[in-house]
């Protein structure tokens, strides 16, 4: 059974790549500050990690490990500027994801994920720490808070990280396991490329944004199904496929 869904995890992953076409990132040379704090805010929300998991903790022998696409609604005369190899930005873009988590003592679970931006130069790594302060039983709900980071890689003319902290709330029932949650998600950008005019014009961003999101992860035997809709400056919807036990 877990060969069979391993064989499935990396195949969705090896055919996630044909959702997307070539979406290099590039500035120009006319690129304005105010545009640049735009599309940092955007490309935040889209590089922020995403735990797609409830509030209960997996316990010292829990591990999950799957395969993930968030589609994120993006904003096309913000992207328009910065995609090298199209004109016409999609309404959505799709960025597959590794996703990794195990359970450790004192109900802490970690992650980490990597992202590639199929035929792009954006790609993706980042880590979580989840502590349940509530474990959640058959009459209570889970609470947990968890804390995250992210980097984006690839870009040579921009540096971009993003750090959150969120609560999370779940309760089982039977097979699914709903779940909410909210936090803040920090982002920081920066212009690394050579141009003289860039650097002088561009600034460092530094922005705070609330998100908030809801999800539900359905169990069977090993298979898991999550599902998760996020609002971080614009509308992120999260499918998971994973191997968990």
């Amino acid at each position: 059974m877990k060969r069979i869904v391993l064989t499935l995890l990396v195949t969705l992953l090896a055919t996630g790549t044909a959702f997307a076409a070539k979406y290099d990132l590039k500035f120009a040379t006319d690129f304005a500050n105010d545009q640049f704090k735009s599309f940092a805010r955007e490309a935040g929300a889209m590089a922020a990690y995403r735990g797609v998991a409830p509030a209960e903790p997996q316990g010292i022998t829990g591990f999950d490990i799957g395969v993930e696409a968030s589609f994120v609604d993006i904003d096309s005369s913000v992207w328009n500027e910065v995609l090298t190899e199209t004109n016409d930005p999609p309404s959505y873009l799709v960025v597959p994801r590794l996703h990794v988590r195990k359970g450790l003592p004192f109900n802490i679970d970690v992650g980490a994920m990597y992202a590639q931006v199929p035929d792009s130069n954006i790609a993706l790594w980042g880590g979580e720490l989840q502590v349940a302060l509530l474990e959640g039983g058959a009459a209570t709900p889970a609470l947990a808070l968890r804390g995250s980071y992210s980097s984006l890689e690839g870009v040579d003319d921009l540096d971009l990280q993003t750090y959150a902290a969120d609560a999370v709330l779940s309760k089982g029932f039977l097979m699914f396991t709903p779940y909410i949650g909210a936090g803040v998600v920090q982002i920081e950008a920066e212009y690394t490329g050579n141009n003289a005019t860039l650097q002088a014009n561009l600034q460092d961003q530094s922005l705070t944004e609330a998100r908030y999101f809801a999800g539900v992860q359905a169990s069977l035997a090993l298979l898991r199904l999550t599902g998760e809709v996020e609002y971080l400056e614009r509308p992120i919807y999260t499918v998971k496929v994973s191997l968990g036990w």
